[in-house]
């Protein structure tokens, strides 16, 4: 199983990453959103773990450029945010009514890796 992490924090995304490595699961990081829209174009990943709040370019605008290019139909997305969205609000925030997501505030790196490998 292929994860790609995609936060502005490196104090979040690298020790989700090294917990997720450390349960068999390979994990890649970026810093930045922009790289992280490229690498999921790029690559092969079975689940995305976004940021929502980032700034110049957030999740929000990640989803909605795969959303618009129809990359997210099979694209698994887990979002996790230092804001407090409910899972309910997710969906009429990104204006999804099909996306589904995991929302972790904090991060919770069980809950994480259960909406991973569920």
């Amino acid at each position: 199983m292929k994860v790609l992490i995609i936060d502005d924090n490196p104090e979040t995304a690298y020790p989700l990453s090294t917990y997720l490595n450390s349960e068999g699961i390979e994990s890649n990081i970026t810093n930045d959103p922009i790289d992280g829209l490229k690498k999921i174009k790029e690559g092969d990943y079975d689940t995305v773990l976004v940021d929502i709040s980032m700034p110049e370019f957030s999740g929000i605008n990640i989803i909605h450029t795969l959303g618009i290019e129809k990359k997210l139909e099979d694209q698994k997305v887990i979002i996790f945010s230092a804001n407090s969205f409910t899972y309910d609000e997710i969906p009429q925030l990104l204006q999804k009514e099909s996306l589904q997501v995991n929302v972790t505030n904090p991060i919770d790196k069980n809950k994480v890796l259960t909406s991973i490998t569920c």
